[in-house]
C-alpha cells in the first residue's frame, strides 16, 4: 500500500523504547517486525513466561511460523503478567521499566469466541486497565489500544447502515458475544483515561486475514477455520454476508505508523481501508482451489463437517468453534453488513488503497496458505 503524501509526520525520532504486548500472537509477530522497520527504537516485549529463554523461544517460534525475522539486538524480553498487579513485577522492576518506555502498543487480548464475558474481561479489560495505569504518572506514556469492529455488534447499532470513528454510545451494552462485550468495555476504559488527559488512541480492527505479501494465515481465526473445512471437504455453507478484513501485514504497518503520530485528535481509527469481500467472491476463490465445491444450507453443512471430524482430526477445531453456533448466525451480525467510515484513517493511506496484485490474486494466496495449515 502506498502512503499518502499528506500523511501526518511521525515522532519516531524521540522514541527510544517501545513496549509491545501480544508479541506471541498473530498480529503481534507482524507488529514487532514493523516497529523495527519503521523506527530505530528498542522493542521491549512483555511476555508471560517462566524465564527469559522460555519467553524468547515463544516469540522466536511465532516469528518462524509466519516466516518473519528480527534484529534480536534491538529486542528485549520483559517477563510480565497482564492479569497481575504491577504485571507481577517487583516495585523496583516496574518503576524501572516505566522510566524507560516512550510508547506502548497494546495488542495482547484473549480472542476466544467460545469463552464467556466473565472469563474474557480478566485480560481484555483488566489487562488494559493495568497498561493504562502503567502509562499514567508525571510523564504520561502514549498508548495505542487495539480494539475490534465487533463492538458494533451491540444491539443499538442494529438499524445503522454506517458507523463512525467516534466514541461508542453510552448505553448498557447488549451482546451475544462475550468477546465483543469485553472490547466494548475496554474502549470505555480508554475514554475514561483520555478524559483525565492520557494520550490514548483506539484502533478498531476488522477481521485480520492472511498476509498480503505471502497469504500466510492465522490457523485459529474463525474465518480461516471455516475456509479450511471447506477446502478439506469440498463443501461450503450457503451464506449471504460481506467480510470486512485486513491483511495482517498491512494492519501492522498502519498500527505502527498511526502509533508514531500520537495526537490529541482524532484518536479513534477504523482500520478498514478495503471494500469487503462478498461470500460469493470467497467461494469463487475456493472453487479455484477445490473443484466441484458443493453448497449446503448452513446447519446441514455443519452436520456434514461434524460427521467428517469423527475420522479427520484436522476438522476438530472448526467443529468445536461452531458447536455454539451451528446455524452460523454470527454471519447475520451487524459487522457483516455495516459500512465503516474511515475519514480519520484516510491521511495514512495511499490515494487508492488496493490489495497488492489485486483482490483475486490475494484470495488465491490466502486459500493456498489455509490449505497447507
Amino acid at each position: 500500500m502506498s502512503h499518502s503524501q499528506n500523511a501526518p509526520s511521525d515522532s519516531s525520532s524521540g522514541i527510544k523504547n517501545i513496549l509491545l504486548t501480544g508479541a506471541t500472537g498473530f498480529i503481534g509477530a507482524h507488529l514487532l517486525t514493523n516497529i523495527l522497520h519503521h523506527t530505530d527504537a528498542r522493542v521491549m516485549c512483555l511476555v508471560l513466561g517462566g524465564s527469559i529463554p522460555e519467553a524468547t523461544q515463544k516469540i522466536a517460534a511465532n516469528l518462524e511460523r509466519h516466516h518473519l525475522s528480527v534484529d534480536w539486538s534491538r529486542v528485549s524480553i520483559v517477563l510480565g503478567d497482564l492479569s497481575q498487579h504491577l504485571f507481577g513485577m517487583s516495585d523496583a522492576d516496574y518503576d524501572s521499566l516505566k522510566q524507560e518506555i516512550d510508547l506502548i502498543i497494546h495488542a495482547a487480548a484473549d480472542v476466544s469466541l467460545l469463552r464467556e464475558y466473565e472469563q474474557l474481561k480478566v485480560v481484555n479489560e483488566g489487562g488494559l486497565g493495568r497498561v493504562l495505569e502503567f502509562a499514567n504518572g508525571e510523564r504520561r506514556i502514549p498508548v495505542t489500544h487495539l480494539s475490534s469492529y465487533s463492538v458494533f455488534n451491540e444491539a443499538s447499532y442494529r438499524e445503522e447502515q454506517e458507523v463512525f470513528e467516534e466514541p461508542l454510545r453510552r448505553t448498557e451494552p447488549i451482546f451475544r458475544s462475550g468477546y465483543a462485550k469485553s472490547k466494548w468495555m475496554a474502549e470505555f476504559l480508554c475514554n475514561e483515561a483520555r478524559a483525565s488527559g492520557a494520550p490514548v488512541q483506539i484502533l478498531r480492527l476488522p477481521y485480520i486475514s492472511g498476509a498480503a505479501s505471502s497469504g500466510i494465515c492465522n490457523p485459529n481465526g474463525y474465518m480461516d477455520l471455516i475456509l479450511k473445512a471447506m477446502l478439506f471437504t469440498s463443501l461450503a455453507p450457503e451464506l449471504d454476508f460481506s467480510l470486512t478484513c485486513l491483511p495482517v501485514d498491512i494492519c501492522a504497518d498502519l498500527v505502527v505508523r498511526i502509533s508514531l503520530h500520537s495526537q490529541a485528535n482524532p484518536y479513534i481509527f477504523h482500520l478498514t481501508p478495503f471494500a469487503p469481500f462478498s461470500w460469493s467472491e470467497i467461494c469463487e476463490a475456493a472453487s479455484n482451489y477445490v473443484h466441484n465445491l458443493e453448497h449446503l444450507p448452513a446447519l446441514e453443512w455443519y452436520q456434514h463437517i461434524k460427521k467428517c471430524a469423527l475420522t479427520q482430526r484436522a476438522l476438530f477445531p472448526v467443529v468445536a468453534f461452531l458447536a455454539k453456533d451451528p446455524s452460523l448466525l454470527q454471519f447475520r451480525s451487524n459487522i457483516h453488513r455495516l459500512h465503516f467510515d474511515t475519514n480519520n484513517l484516510t491521511p495514512y493511506l495511499g490515494e487508492a488503497p488496493a490489495f497488492p496484485q489485486g483482490r483475486s490474486a490475494y484470495l488465491r494466496r490466502y486459500m493456498e496458505s489455509i490449505a497447507k495449515v
